[in-house]
């Protein structure tokens, strides 16, 4: 994290002002333009936060505890050595910072493998210190679900792995490698599962402890499988199981309990036990269904104590060896990795998708966040209190909803009654800035009035359900997260569970020239109006449409207009949402976002770079070739537009003619909103997939 403001410096900036007025306006001088001196209040261009993101994995040094690797989706590697209570980058020489799988050399705890998403596996021998890439041999653009290392021979090591389907369908290139030279070089020992019209992939690959010939994986669609020899031949071990959609696969590592082995699955019976070896299994779930397992973790010191890391309900605990189960904390979280201290078992880590990473000191019992030094969140939107430049509120992408008072000097969480962390954006209603509105991923609409404390209360009256789950944005969509690309990929459900819930809600735009008529961007029932601020909600056409960007004319509350991600066409509404039609536009449209100064004039970002529409004509204003996921004009000042593409933030000061790198900590960043302060409209706040807010502080 950049360096905080600094605020012992605000008085001697005062000071320093009120010299400079004086001595200008000695001997009865008028000031001139030229003595002007602007107070920034010691505000410079800076990451704010807040803490989080997405935590596909934790690994904890078997040999010292204290020390503990992350694996971020978006920042790469941090290190922790405090056991996991403050975290910082270690994530040199890694060229893909997309970090899925880790594994520890348990004899030498220096040696540190990384697991990407599409770039194969990188290597450490310092500690995290630096990296190297280490895939030689393995397929173009592999993923690297997981990693195993034999525990007798550290220089065998199991990858399982797929890579990038042609056509979005089967085969699926599904391959686990093997290393027999600590990762130099890797060669395939289980391909062609289901069939090379399939090539389904592998989620999970162990090394039995107790037997380092015997190699287990879960597969995603053909169960749990077994080699006895190495990897070097497989079969199927399925007696007793009846769903095969593999997640994790573990063994006890007490001697006594050898034979004690447990497979968790994505979608029907959650978990199952076996005690002879996996010569046969039996559904342990106790009615704990659908809770879409992704890992496990089992007590080394008792073999009755396991926990569960679930999509659905957070952390599921036994105590009694699966005879029941209870909920153990973080069940608003859809949790990819648990993991616990080998020494001090009471002491556990978990990831989260998107709400960063958990720990407990008492066996599960309570949680708190522990994200000190990690700048990864998934931040959708930011808010400004119009009343209080400092006052912050953003929306997190599995984190919900953070204030700040103090320009992201310190952040809190305010998620009561907030069902669903997963939010696309958060306004403000512009007649009662008080009252803020979340639009989640499967909860719903939810407001919460501050004034009153009460939280956040549901307030979706009017609209839609639904009984299936699609996953927000498209995998070749920017804005495409983790879990996203994986429910693609298996062509199933986010989040498999015959259960209604809500329809996805991309976007809330209040008509500026009127509070009380408000539009919302549904994933695939169209748009939403309202015409009492926020209250209720009718249907606005473009029905069975996921429409994920909209915007309101400045003057006009009944033009507005909607893109849907993916097709090259404006879709434009004269009439309130009654009516659509459709306009052939230069690129498909990511963002959109009406003049703030003039009316019938609106700005698109597309695949193509930033566009202005206006009298039905299209004109360009630069960043060709970019995608642009965020557009934003400054309505103080006339000509100076911010961009957001998938790679950087931009300016332009002479109304896109030109254009300028905001900063160079954007660069490689996809930008998901732009936010201008209203209160100091040199304060920009440029919204980023995966390192929280940037402050650019404009320099006229």
């Amino acid at each position: 994290m950049a360096s905080r403001i600094n605020r012992t410096l605000i008085p001697v900036v005062i000071l320093l002002c009120l010299l400079s007025f004086s001595q200008s306006t000695s001997a009865n001088q008028a000031p001139t333009k030229n003595s002007y001196f602007p107070l920034m209040y010691g505000y410079s261009s800076k990451w704010i936060g807040p803490y989080g993101g997405t935590f596909v994995s934790i690994a904890i040094d078997p040999a010292d505890p204290q020390v503990v690797y992350a694996g971020s989706y978006g920042s790469g590697v941090y290190k922790s050595l405090d056991g996991g209570n403050t975290w910082s980058l270690a994530s040199q020489g890694l060229t893909n910072l997309f970090v899925y799988s880790l594994a520890i050399d348990p004899s030498h705890p220096s040696n540190i493998y990384a697991g990407t998403y599409r770039n194969q596996i990188f290597k450490s021998t310092n500690g995290g210190n630096s990296w190297r890439w280490s895939g030689s041999g393995m397929q173009a653009k592999a993923i690297v679900y997981n990693i195993a290392i034999d525990p007798v021979s550290p220089n065998i090591i199991y990858a399982a792995t797929r890579g990038i389907s042609n056509n979005g369908s089967p085969p699926w290139k599904g391959v686990v490698y093997k290393s027999t030279n600590a990762g130099v070089s890797w060669a395939p020992c289980l391909t062609n599962l289901g069939g090379s019209d399939v090539q389904d992939w592998v989620y999970s690959v162990i090394v039995n402890p107790h037997s380092h010939d015997e190699v287990l994986v879960a597969a995603h669609e053909y169960g749990p499988i077994r080699s006895d020899n190495y990897g070097s031949t497989w079969y199927s071990i399925d007696n007793g199981v009846s769903d095969y959609s593999g997640r994790s696969i573990a063994i006890s590592q007490i001697p006594d309990y050898a034979r004690t082995y447990y497979y968790g699955v994505w979608h029907l019976d959650t978990i199952y036990k076996s005690t002879d070896g996996a010569a046969s299994w039996r559904p342990v779930n106790q009615g704990h269904t659908y809770q879409h397992v992704y890992s496990i973790a089992l007590d080394p010191q008792n073999v009755r104590n396991v926990f569960l890391a679930t999509f659905v309900n957070g952390i599921l605990k036994t105590t009694d060896g699966g005879t029941s189960w209870q909920s153990s904390g973080l069940s608003i979280d859809h949790i990819y990795s648990v993991t616990m201290n080998p020494q001090t078992t009471s002491q556990l880590l978990a990831g989260t998708a998107g709400d960063g990473i958990s720990r407990s000191e008492d066996a599960g019992q309570s949680w708190y966040h522990s994200n000190t030094g990690i700048d990864n969140a998934m931040v959708t939107s930011v808010v400004v209190s119009p009343s209080n430049s400092e006052r912050l509120y953003a929306s997190l992408y599995g984190g919900g909803i953070y204030q700040t008072d103090y320009q992201g000097d310190i952040w809190n969480e305010i998620n009561i009654g907030l069902t669903d962390l997963f939010v696309h954006d958060l306004v403000m209603d512009p007649a009662h800035p008080e009252v803020l509105y979340a639009l989640t991923d499967q909860g719903g609409l939810f407001t919460n009035d501050l004034n009153t404390g009460n939280g956040w209360i549901y307030a979706g009256a009017g609209l839609p359900l639904t009984s299936s789950i699609q996953p927000a944005y498209p995998p070749d969509h920017p804005f495409a997260t983790l879990d996203m690309q994986e429910a693609f990929a298996e062509q199933s459900t986010t989040n498999f569970n015959p259960s209604s819930v809500h329809v996805a809600l991309f976007k809330m735009t209040y008509a500026p020239s009127s509070s009380q008529i408000a539009y919302l961007a549904t994933g695939g029932t169209g748009v939403y109006r309202s015409s009492n601020g926020g209250q209720s909600w009718l249907p606005a056409g473009l029905t069975s449409q996921s429409i994920t960007t909209l915007a309101v004319d400045l003057t006009n509350p009944d033009l507005v207009y909607a893109a849907t991600g993916t097709s090259s066409s404006l879709l434009v509404s004269t009439n309130g949402g009654k009516n659509w039609t459709s306009v052939s536009s230069p690129a498909i449209i990511y963002s959109l976002s009406a003049s703030p100064l003039a009316t019938g004039i609106l700005y698109a970002g597309t695949g193509n770079g930033i566009y202005r529409y206006q009298a039905g004509a299209w004109t360009s204003l630069g960043l060709s070739g970019r995608i642009v996921t965020a557009v934003k004009l400054d309505p103080a000042h006339p000509g100076l537009l911010y961009a957001g593409t998938d790679k950087a933030g931009y300016y332009s000061k002479n109304n896109g003619q030109n254009w300028s790198v905001a900063d160079e900590n954007l660069i490689g960043q996809t930008i998901e909103a732009i936010t201008v302060n209203p209160n100091n409209p040199s304060l920009v706040y440029f919204s980023t997939m995966t390192h929280g807010i940037f402050l650019f502080a404009f320099q006229s």
